[in-house]
């Protein structure tokens, strides 16, 4: 079942009073009052048939009315409300019309505005220091869409669950993954070099890395992880060989069977980073369950990802 993402922004153009009804009803909406019938001028438009709006309007209300007949999982943040809410849209739900009053970003404060809505069950205030945890996931551009790259996440918070799966975590959540495990001890005693601390944030502000910081040795560390599979001539892999200069220390975690080194780079897999962290390490859990919006977690039986044991050694 699919996941969205909908944002309540300043975009919407209804009062503070209104964004706090929808919010205290658990509910979303969307706000297009302008049709094909030209009857702006008098009122917004009721019509709930996306053939009667134009571009973007017509994808948006055609995509709200999807999801009432599909149903779904869904995460909103509200414009003014701390944290964001997590719900469900039941299948054969019926979008329906919500009365509020305009904002103040034209010249038609205090009109009744006319959204088009859908309530959500099973509900789930999230606070917002677990908001933060979804914040480099969310889309950067779009006011309501589908939600690919957050994965299971929203559904087993609906559902009550976090699953221990590599897959439940987003690829900027493996990467803190393996940001905190090259602190450990148990990552020393897999041969690995240990962080001391990190020199920029961590991910998408770095082109060929997604981790640069400085080992325990006083060295450069540069690390990439990614969740595809290791492959001859990898071209992530390739990126990390400038990093390599005055004998720096370069670490990729992917998907593999075994630790091992490749022209000099640590070779890490990333299922056997997950093992050691979030399973069996006591803080790891602790923080796997706390992105995962703070349900318990249940490991699933298929946890080594059919790769088998991994050795704590490194194959030149």
């Amino acid at each position: 079942m699919n996941t969205y993402f909908i944002r309540h922004t300043s975009s919407l153009d209804v009062d503070t009073k209104t964004i706090r009804m929808m919010w205290e009803d658990d509910r979303i909406a969307i706000h297009y009052p302008r049709d094909k019938s030209g009857g702006f001028e008098i009122e917004d438009s009721r019509s709930l048939n996306p053939d009667d709006y134009d571009g973007v309007q017509r994808s948006m209300l055609k995509r709200l009315i999807d999801l009432a007949r599909e149903g779904g999982y869904v995460f909103a943040t509200y414009r003014g409300e701390a944290g964001s809410k997590i719900g469900y849209v039941t299948p054969g739900s019926t979008v329906e019309l919500f009365h509020g009053t305009w904002g103040s970003r034209g010249n038609r404060a205090g009109r009744e505005a006319v959204l088009k809505s859908l309530k959500l069950t099973h509900v789930h205030n999230i606070p917002p220091e677990q908001t933060i945890a979804f914040t480099p996931a969310q889309p950067r551009q779009g006011t309501f869409c589908r939600w690919r790259r957050v994965g299971d996440r929203v559904a087993n918070i609906v559902n009550g669950v976090s699953e221990m799966g590599m897959d439940s975590l987003t690829p900027d959540l493996q990467e803190v993954m393996c940001m905190e495990y090259l602190r450990t001890e148990r990552a020393r005693e897999q041969g690995l070099p240990v962080l001391r601390y990190t020199l920029m944030p961590v991910g998408r502000t770095m082109k060929d890395v997604d981790i640069l910081g400085v080992s325990e040795s006083g060295k450069t560390l540069s690390v990439q992880v990614t969740y595809k599979c290791l492959h001859q001539d990898d071209p992530k892999l390739q990126k990390l060989d400038p990093y390599q200069s005055n004998g720096n220390e370069t670490v990729y975690f992917c998907r593999c069977k075994k630790p091992q080194k490749i022209n000099g780079h640590f070779v890490f897999p990333l299922q056997k980073v997950f093992e050691d962290f979030c399973i069996e390490d006591d803080n790891g859990r602790q923080w796997f369950e706390r992105v995962m919006g703070g349900a318990p977690a249940r490991v699933r039986s298929e946890c080594n990802g059919g790769h088998g044991p991994v050795g704590g050694y490194f194959e030149s």
